[in-house]
């Protein structure tokens, strides 16, 4: 079966779909309104616009050349959308980093993407310090906060003008998002302006986003999402950044006025423990949108019957974000859906591959390429369609049911993590013969990272030593949730390790 949505209305590639024109517009069409709001404050659309074109003319004036990778290390503070905003309006390329990667993690990732600039927070020093000698190319460390290493973010733009940039075109390189994992060779996803345009566009008439919407952001940052947020802000809505924090979460979003907010599901389960059904602190609260990984049908049925008909489920990929979207309204209305992901937004195309059932889209949404990456640019677009590595099936009403993974990324909460990555560093310890890492169906991650490990003959060691082995090599959300020491894995005749018969047997 094949669904598509289409309106008539295409991206094209005029300067329109520039992050630096919609944001000229942005500031003259909702001047006064307020953009962001976090502790300190709120920054209207022209207070916004006016940092960011500072900052943008400041990058340009180190000097940088149009197209140079500009990337963020950054927590979640309102400099990071003006950071990010600012590279790409300015012609640059934004690079967002995980927070939570090792420095040698960094490193890697600042050298595949070819980076000149690095902007980081002081809470980070230590980590960049003298990065800049590991890194050929990286030429300038920009630090927000103050005291850290190299340029002081608020100097630059002190000394900055507002001076109005050269219009971009849509065709041009705007982010390289990483996806999986950072050894090897890390796939840096490249999204044009267009790109990012068609899913803010599709988003917003999808999620019927309007400049009314107030959105609570408690999530990171640096991920794919963020392009949620940015589709209320491309609206002329407010956005308001807080801390997760799930004891609060009701509070928050009284507090705030949010009608909007979106969650992953392990900060969804979170918080159903500390909100009542029916609560009135979330009287206001229109839509909870949630991605990122599976749902169980037990928790996503509780969390309806406490949260209510407020909860829109999304389905998208660093490759193509925003494809699908199941509203509050629609699941209400068919509690049957709770498994799907809703329909196909306009403009996209999404079809069912014959015989193996992988999910293809096709649309504006999707990436140009890897960066720096033809075989596996090869592998991924064929004939016009992304290929999601994901198997889905679509129900009498279009609505598309993601069943499985060709791929084997496992999922765990927002994270993607390639257990490849954790196989190996597993096999640097003495004691371990073979392992096999996958995820398990886990009620507040989605999917736990789990190993399952054979010792060589005579040798002991324990799973906290296992754990604690990884935690000193790979990001700690990488590192297994547990581990299962087994006599042998399952294996086909040609060797390969029986993942699906592994996943079976445990779940």
């Amino acid at each position: 079966m094949v669904a598509k949505n289409h309106s008539g209305n295409h991206s094209g590639n005029h300067s329109g779909n520039h992050i630096g024109a919609i944001w000229r517009a942005l500031a003259q069409e909702h001047a006064d309104r307020p953009a962001i709001i976090d502790g300190h404050g709120a920054w209207t659309y022209r207070d916004v616009h006016a940092r960011m074109l500072r900052f943008g003319n400041a990058l340009r004036a180190l000097p940088l050349a149009a197209g140079e990778r500009v990337a963020l290390l950054l927590p979640g503070i309102r400099e990071y959308l003006e950071v990010d905003y600012a590279i790409m309006a300015a012609g640059l390329v934004r690079v967002p980093l995980d927070p939570r990667l090792t420095r040698a993690e960094v490193v890697a990732l600042l050298r595949h993407a070819g980076v000149s600039v690095l902007v980081t927070h002081a809470s980070f020093a230590e980590r960049v310090s003298e990065l800049s000698g590991e890194v050929e190319g990286l030429r300038h460390i920009i630090t927000v906060g103050g005291g850290g290493a190299g340029l002081d973010y608020e100097a630059l733009l002190q000394q900055a003008s507002t001076a109005p940039q050269p219009a971009g075109d849509g065709e041009d390189l705007a982010t390289l998002n990483f996806s999986g994992g950072t050894t090897g060779a890390p796939k840096a996803i490249m999204l044009r302006h267009r790109n990012l345009a068609a899913v803010a566009r599709n988003t917003i008439a999808g999620f019927a986003i309007d400049a009314g919407c107030v959105f609570l952001n408690v999530r990171p940052l640096w991920p794919i999402a963020q392009v949620i947020l940015m589709s209320h802000l491309f609206a002329g809505a407010t956005v308001v950044l807080r801390r997760f924090d799930p004891e609060r979460f009701a509070t928050l979003v009284a507090e705030t006025g949010a009608t909007r907010t979106s969650l992953v599901p392990t900060q969804l389960v979170r918080c159903l423990d500390h909100v009542m059904s029916g609560d009135p602190r979330l009287a206001r609260l229109e839509a909870v949108y949630v991605g990122g990984s599976r749902i169980p049908p037990d928790t996503f049925a509780r969390a309806l019957n406490i949260i209510g008909p407020k909860i829109g489920v999304l389905y998208g990929l660093t490759e193509a974000p925003v494809t699908c979207y199941l509203p509050p309204r629609k699941l209400a209305g068919d509690p049957a859906l709770m498994q799907s992901v809703g329909q196909v937004l306009r403009d996209y195309e999404v079809r069912i591959a014959e015989g193996s059932g992988e999910v293809l889209i096709r649309g504006d949404n999707v990436m140009a390429g890897y960066w720096n990456d033809e075989a596996a640019t090869c592998a991924a677009l064929q004939d016009g369609y992304l290929h999601t590595g994901d198997i889905g099936t679509f129900d009498a009403g279009a609505n598309l049911h993601i069943v499985g993974r060709i791929k084997e990324v496992i999922r765990s909460g927002s994270s993607s993590v390639i257990p490849k990555e954790v196989e190996d560093v597993i096999m640097l310890h003495p004691a371990v013969a073979e392992v096999a890492v996958i995820g398990l169906p886990d009620p507040e991650w989605g999917e736990a990272v789990t190993a399952f490990v054979v010792t060589r003959p005579g040798a002991s060691v324990s799973e906290h030593d296992l754990i604690d082995h990884c935690r000193t090599r790979i990001a700690s959300y990488k590192k297994p949730r547990g581990v299962r020491f087994v006599a042998s894995l399952p294996r086909s005749h040609y060797g390969k390790v029986l993942r699906a018969q592994l996943i079976a047997e445990n779940s």
